[in-house]
């Protein structure tokens, strides 16, 4: 790959990621790249299915990573304490360029709440290096095939929930969205 040729494949995957990450983030949402583009909005599996649709159709591998991670953001200190620890099973992708090597894309927050400080794709990143993740991960990842990955989500969310810590997750996530929504 030329030159040239990196820098104009760098520029399409990152109007890839910026055309998906225009997409308000919705919760609860279908996670299919079909029902997110339909909709205009998702969540962090919907959002990333559908980008590494969109990526398979410009010849850039792509592979599903789970991280786990606080569900909270920081960004509102009364939802930390209401979430009292718990983790989220969160959803990005690995891209392979040929340019830089496997880079971490996170399109999670739209726009305008990477604005106002959630984390996610930056204004200006170049398709060069990893984005930040929208989930500060606690230790490894988890690369998993995309046929497979709804059983697997739910197989790891097992692991971190009992069925009433899954309920308080899932509202607190319902009031993260709403909130994300506003911005």
């Amino acid at each position: 790959m030329t030159g040239s040729q990196a820098i104009d494949a760098a520029n399409d995957l990152v109007r890839a990621c910026r055309d998906v990450q225009d997409f308000p983030y919705r919760w609860p949402a279908p996670p299919d790249a079909r029902s997110t583009e339909e909709a205009g909005a998702g969540s962090c599996a919907g959002k990333h299915d559908l980008l590494a649709s969109r990526l398979q159709h410009r010849a850039l591998p792509s592979q599903h990573l789970f991280v786990i991670g606080p569900l909270a953001p920081a960004l509102w200190p009364d939802l930390e304490r209401e979430a009292a620890g718990l983790l989220e099973v969160h959803e990005l992708l690995t891209v392979a360029t040929p340019w830089a090597g496997p880079l971490l894309v996170d399109v999670t927050w739209h726009p305008a709440a990477v604005a106002a400080g959630l984390p996610g794709l930056p204004q200006g990143w170049a398709g060069a290096t990893d984005t930040p993740l929208a989930v500060e991960p606690i230790g490894p990842g988890y690369a998993v095939q995309a046929s497979r990955r709804r059983a697997l989500k739910e197989q790891l969310r097992a692991r971190l929930y009992s069925p009433e810590e899954r309920h308080r997750r899932d509202e607190v996530l319902a009031e993260i969205a709403h909130r994300a929504s506003q911005l």
